[in-house]
């Protein structure tokens, strides 16, 4: 007998880095926004909104690793996660295996995710002389392109990035402020065209 393919999400935003929680709650949300398959999500987007803010900023506090700090992000971090499993069960009954509803969500399913290279677990990012820091990430095989990219804290959701798109996995930013709080992160477009993120790292420039 032919075994039938379920279709069901994935719970990848249950254990995935930080950066990556970030973009799939804002894929998820900007994909239920006046989305006729779920009138009622439960919880409610606003809420989810509104614990994805909380989690953003939490995460800014805790770049200087303060214990008590690190702390609340991770609680804002377990908070978020828990909204998004118990819309997960919400999306799940509504659509009852039906692929399309269930793309339509944000959601990642089985079967639907593309393969993904790991990333390394870290993102270097070095002080050099006055206004100078340096990211650097393990070469990433057939990359198309790396965007170094930094941003001034507070990290929010409306946080403009800028920065440089080269094809080394080192870029060099100067003429920094001194003493200014910056986060800086990677984005490599792989071979396939895919973006991979690197969560992003603060630091205070010299």
């Amino acid at each position: 007998m032919k075994k039938i393919k379920i279709n069901r999400i994935l719970m990848r935003f249950n254990y995935c880095r930080a950066g990556d929680l970030i973009k799939i709650t804002h894929r998820i949300l900007d994909s239920l926004k006046e989305n006729t398959y779920f009138p009622n999500p439960t919880p409610v987007l606003a809420e989810i909104e509104n614990a994805l803010e909380e989690f953003v900023t939490a995460l800014s506090n805790a770049g200087g690793f303060d214990r008590e700090k690190v702390a609340i992000k991770d609680g804002k971090q377990a908070n978020l996660r828990q909204m998004l499993t118990e819309l997960a069960y919400y999306v799940t009954q509504i659509c009852k295996g039906d692929k399309a509803m269930l793309l339509s969500s944000g959601f990642e399913i089985n079967g639907e995710t593309a393969k993904r290279q790991k990333a390394p677990p870290k993102l270097q990012v070095d002080l050099g002389m006055a206004g100078q820091v340096t990211t650097s990430i393990t070469r990433v095989t057939k990359a198309r392109a790396y965007v170094h990219q930094c941003t001034a804290d507070p990290l929010t959701p409306q946080s403009v990035w800028a920065g440089e798109t080269t094809l080394k996995p080192t870029h060099t930013f100067t003429g920094l402020e001194s003493a200014s709080r910056m986060w800086f992160r990677v984005i490599v477009i792989d071979k396939d065209g895919n973006p991979i993120y690197w969560d992003p790292v603060l630091r205070i420039i010299q």
